[in-house]
């Protein structure tokens, strides 16, 4: 009993100081320490510890590659670019403006991440949105929530997707032809339901004159079309390298490595841009899998496994129990932990198909209920905040309330149908 009521103590310890984040401590301080503490305790041995983060090294590898990826893109103005461009494709429309920002984030989070919404992307609509004098907060909002519905595509999608493909060996193929049904009918769900919820903050027509022309904003020519092509070769190179059986982090560094050099050559970047990379989200990785392994040495997964079991052996009962599950969870500890504790309850039944993807669901979508449930909705939050613009926890919960559920049951049957025809 001491030993459950330690482990659960330093788990939640870590929770609270990822969340809370007391005088800005960094969330790779919480995880580094409450790892610390499940090693001192005699918690989970360094044997153990260390075959943990050596499993993940592939994920680890893979969110290096995206960083760097996305810093890239960043210094050619690819972003920047693409927002205007999409600003202006509205023509003027202040209705066609917020879905083809909803879309773009949905494009950027599934082909380039979710962190590269949050922390990217988020900052340029709010600036753009500001110039045009709009309300900001629908925008905001989007951002927020596109950033995990968008993420079920792929797996460079969501950190989540790494996980669980790392966790049950899951081909990148494989994983996109049964993640993009899903993700069709989610981002269709929610631009439609916040279009009915932020239908009246939405302006008839904005000044399009307002905005730059969408080339002002590109540095170099050279260096954009260099940095369009080489992401188009990376997102080639994925399903070309699982075919091939090529890593995936293979190919993004070999991409950011010919972009970086193209960076240089062109004057664009210089090595400077390797300090951009968030470094402290490896420590703070690392950690958690450290914590996470402890709670997974208390057999907790075994009694987790029996409820599994009683939700019967139906495909879609397995579905839509593991979402829905998965998505309370996340909300309660954050979908990162929440993901690693469900890929070990998976192992130990071990689960089906339908509920190994269903669980996914329920860590990408189901964060959108509330402010913690996600570290890409905290990022967006904090980035609004540098900018004057705010959400609270209420407002985000009181729209996540209406929109989560739904998009957790519909996304769910869309999964359902896609493993029947594409088993």
């Amino acid at each position: 009993m001491p030993r459950i009521t330690l482990t659960l103590a330093i788990f939640l310890l870590t929770l609270a100081l990822i969340l809370i984040r007391p005088r800005g401590l960094h969330e790779a301080w919480a995880t580094v320490l409450g790892g610390g503490l499940m090693l001192l305790c005699g918690l989970e041995t360094g044997a153990q510890a260390w075959r943990t983060v050596a499993q993940g090294a592939d994920v680890l590898l893979f969110l290096l590659a995206l960083l760097l990826l996305s810093d890239l893109l960043r210094a050619s103005g690819f972003f920047e670019w693409a927002a205007i461009l999409a600003a202006r494709a509205a023509g003027g429309d202040g209705r066609a403006l917020f879905r083809n920002v909803f879309l773009l984030g949905a494009l950027i989070t599934a082909f380039l991440s979710l962190d590269t919404t949050a922390v990217i992307l988020t900052p340029i609509v709010l600036s753009f949105v500001g110039r045009l004098r709009l309300t900001p907060r629908p925008f905001l909002l989007a951002c927020a929530f596109v950033a995990n519905t968008g993420s079920l595509l792929l797996p460079v999608s969501n950190l989540t997707n790494l996980l669980f493909v790392s966790a049950f060996r899951i081909r990148f193929e494989t994983f996109a032809l049964h993640m993009a049904l899903p993700l069709v009918v989610a981002v269709a769900v929610n631009y439609a339901l916040f279009r009915r919820l932020f239908g009246r903050d939405l302006p008839d027509c904005f000044d399009e004159d307002a905005l730059p022309p969408p080339g002002s904003v590109l540095p170099d020519a050279p260096y954009f079309r260099g940095a369009v092509a080489v992401l188009l070769c990376v997102l080639i190179g994925y399903f070309v390298g699982s075919l091939t059986g090529v890593p995936p982090y293979v190919i993004a560094l070999a991409g950011c490595a010919a972009l970086l050099a193209w960076g240089l050559w062109r004057r664009q970047v210089d090595w400077g841009i390797l300090r951009e990379i968030t470094w402290p989200l490896f420590p703070f990785v690392i950690g958690l899998f450290v914590v996470v392994r402890g709670v997974e040495n208390l057999g907790l997964a075994g009694a987790a496994a029996r409820g599994l079991a009683d939700a019967g052996r139906a495909p879609l009962a397995q579905i839509l129990a593991t979402a829905f599950g998965a998505g309370v969870g996340s909300n309660v500890v954050n979908n990162i932990p929440m993901a690693l504790l469900a890929i070990s309850v998976l192992k130990h039944v071990p689960a089906s198909v339908p509920a190994q993807y269903g669980a996914l669901l329920g860590c990408d979508l189901g964060p959108n209920l509330t402010v913690a449930g996600s570290l890409a909705t905290m990022l967006v939050i904090s980035s609004a905040r540098r900018q004057g613009e705010d959400i609270g926890a209420r407002q985000f919960f009181a729209v996540g309330v209406w929109t989560t559920p739904p998009l957790l049951l519909v996304s769910g049957l869309a999964l359902w149908l896609t493993l029947r025809l594409f088993p």
